[in-house]
Formats: structure tokens, sequence, C-alpha cells
């Protein structure tokens, strides 16, 4: 069974139109700077009743 690669090292390899492209140095996968993004998780506020 393969392991999940988390592209904890990566490396800037272009920037276009705002764009930053990555290569993981561990796996070599090309991605996108906001694809690593974690979106926030919302702890604070109150469940919807």
């Amino acid at each position: 069974m393969d392991k999940v690669c988390g592209h904890a090292r990566t490396q800037v390899i272009a920037r276009r139109d705002g764009v930053d492209y990555l290569r993981c140095l561990d796996c070599g996968q090309i991605l996108e700077e906001e694809d690593l993004e974690q979106t926030p998780a919302f702890e604070d506020e109150e469940p919807v009743r």
C-alpha cells in the first residue's frame, strides 16, 4: 500500500498570473500553492438550531 504524501517539503518552480507553482521535494508532484492551503476550522461558531 502506498503512503499518501503530505507535501511538507516544497520548492517554488514558477509564478504566473499571481499563482505560485510548487514541486514536492518528496514525491515530485507539481501543485498550485493554493492546493496546499488548509481551510480554517470554524470552531468558534455556535451550532445552528
